[in-house]
């Protein structure tokens, strides 16, 4: 066994302290609106995400297998694909907001994750030694990180239904419109998230021969699909208030925190082919 450069590594320390600088600068950001603390903060998220990304790199290369194993190091890779798509965003729109916000569930993540550091590195079992372990994650992960940032909007359009000024737009007037982004965020989301169950499916073909074992992770990642799924359906009907549509993307983001953390809380966890590792 390997000793872990997560667990020693002046980098990670480095990486915790420049997301925790970004979220200060970006929090200064709502008393001083000057457009250098602006750019500031983005550079410092920036940053922390290169710092981030070197860290995986190198755990994959250490580990000499994909580093989403372990739960730290599933988490630890949460973080980077919700800065991955906040600072595509952030680049985009310039809404300080989403960085403010995101940056807020990425520090959570952080602290969450720190007493759970690994010390050693664990090897994978042969049910995970496939092409799809890959593909699978990353689709899962992207779609968690696009849908978090997407609860952000839909949590935005509730206090500001009226909207935010921006140097780019998805409205009239260079008008940020959160009922519209939240649906254009979300519809990315729900694309990886059906390509993420769709290779799970497939991967249990493959491993179990058998498509769907009802396991309890399996069950709730369809319930979260399911919500999204409705949401997206829903917002085409008039009927439905845009404030409900985004309680919805909400409740799914809760959906997706219970499917990721919480599942394992249920007396059937312990059955789940899903657990990760932690020794």
């Amino acid at each position: 066994m390997l000793e872990s450069f997560y667990y020693t590594s002046d980098l990670f320390q480095t990486t915790c302290y420049l997301y925790l600088a970004a979220f200060i600068s970006y929090l200064a950001g709502l008393f001083w609106s000057k457009k250098v603390i602006g750019t500031i903060s983005l550079i410092l998220f920036a940053i922390a995400f290169i710092t981030c990304t070197v860290l995986i790199v190198d755990r994959w290369i250490e580990a000499g297998r994909p580093p989403f194993k372990t739960f730290f190091e599933s988490l630890m890779f949460a973080v980077w694909t919700t800065s991955l798509v906040s600072l595509a965003i952030e680049g985009r729109y310039r809404i300080r907001l989403i960085g403010l916000f995101s940056l807020i569930g990425i520090l959570m993540i952080i602290f969450y994750a720190l007493p759970k550091r690994d010390i050693e590195t664990i090897t994978l079992p042969p049910a995970l030694q496939t092409w799809l372990f890959v593909p699978h994650v990353i689709s899962y992960f992207l779609a968690y990180g696009a849908l978090f940032v997407g609860g952000i909007a839909a949590f935005l359009h509730l206090v500001k239904p009226q909207g935010i000024k921006s140097h780019h737009s998805l409205g009239d007037q260079n008008t940020i419109d959160f009922n519209q982004f939240t649906y254009e965020i979300t519809k990315f989301g729900f694309l990886f998230l059906t390509i993420g169950l769709l290779l799970g499916a497939w991967w249990g073909q493959l491993a179990w021969s058998n498509y769907w074992g009802w396991d309890p992770k399996e069950n709730w990642a369809f319930i979260t699909w399911l919500i999204f799924a409705a949401y997206l359906h829903c917002r085409n009907l008039e009927s439905i208030s845009t404030r409900l549509l985004s309680w919805v993307v909400i409740a799914g983001v809760f959906a997706i925190v219970f499917t990721y953390l919480g599942m394992e809380m249920l007396p059937t966890a312990n059955d789940s082919l899903h657990v990760y590792s932690t020794d």
